[in-house]
């Protein structure tokens, strides 16, 4: 029950700065601030584990400070235009390369394969928040309804799964997942969405669509995150969110689903829906 009412509270807590900064983003950049500093903390995670296993020894501090200037570059091409921030990240890229040359690891590949896929996975698709979130672009609700969808699915799947799960779901990766519990926060996500599409009255096809979208990918993050954990034997990547653990457990359905959501939109506008 303490946990619960720990986990409920920072729940709260959370939710409240994310509509904050939403709302204020127009003007002061308060969402992609707070991102930037959630970024930081994810790479911080992930190339913690990863340099649990013997076989990997990656530069934590360099990788997260590439990463951060990853995450700028996606905020600066949505907010001011122009690609010339690249420059600056595909040189953190290349001294990343290099160095392995000269840092005499047992296994220089393995480090560059892991310094590269947190990028990818971390860095990258936080990345992204920038062009969902509220710019010339697209309106504050869209990537408000990211968020909230998330939310409905975690708990739908977690209600279900702990009433009548039964069937595991990817045992080997993460034995408490379920289908039922899949099932459950796939009905319950789908239903929010033509809520949403009841309140703003755009299309109810594309919000079930993006519903659909919200629940798959981000089951499929959830769970690439679960199998990076199991490979150190970890039950969260951290403790900086009590009752929910570190940042990449609280913010593991984001990081397929950002990207996949990004082109959705895109393609929305593109065929005139938007």
């Amino acid at each position: 029950m303490r946990n619960l009412i720990i986990r409920t509270c920072t729940g709260i807590a959370y939710v409240a700065l994310i509509v904050a900064s939403l709302y204020f983003q127009t003007r002061f950049y308060t969402f992609s601030l707070i991102f930037a500093l959630v970024t930081g903390v994810g790479l911080f995670e992930f190339y913690r584990i990863t340099n649990m296993s013997e076989r990997v020894s990656v530069p934590t501090a360099w990788l997260i400070a590439s990463g951060i200037v990853l995450y700028f570059c996606c905020f600066w091409y949505n907010y001011f235009g122009g690609t010339w921030p690249f420059i600056a990240y595909g040189l953190c890229l290349i001294a990343t390369i290099i160095s392995e040359l000269f840092r005499h690891s047992p296994q220089p590949n393995h480090n560059i394969a892991f310094a590269i896929m947190g990028q990818a996975l971390i860095a990258l698709p936080f990345g992204f928040l920038n062009h969902i979130a509220p710019s010339a672009s697209y309106d504050w609700h869209w990537c408000l309804s990211l968020f909230v969808l998330i939310w409905v699915s975690d708990t739908g799947a977690y209600l279900v799964g702990c009433s009548i799960g039964k069937h595991p779901l990817a045992p080997s990766i993460s034995p408490k997942k379920t289908w039922e519990g899949l099932i459950g926060g796939a009905i319950l996500t789908l239903a929010a969405s033509g809520v949403i599409a009841w309140i703003t009255g755009e299309s109810l096809v594309v919000w079930l669509i993006f519903g659909l979208l919200v629940e798959i990918f981000g089951t499929f993050g959830d769970l690439c995150e679960s199998q990076l954990k199991r490979t150190v034997a970890l039950k969260d990547s951290g403790k900086i969110m009590p009752g929910h653990g570190g940042v990449l457990d609280r913010f593991d359905s984001l990081l397929m689903t950002t990207p996949v959501i990004y082109i959705y939109l895109e393609i929305l506008k593109t065929i005139g829906q938007l």
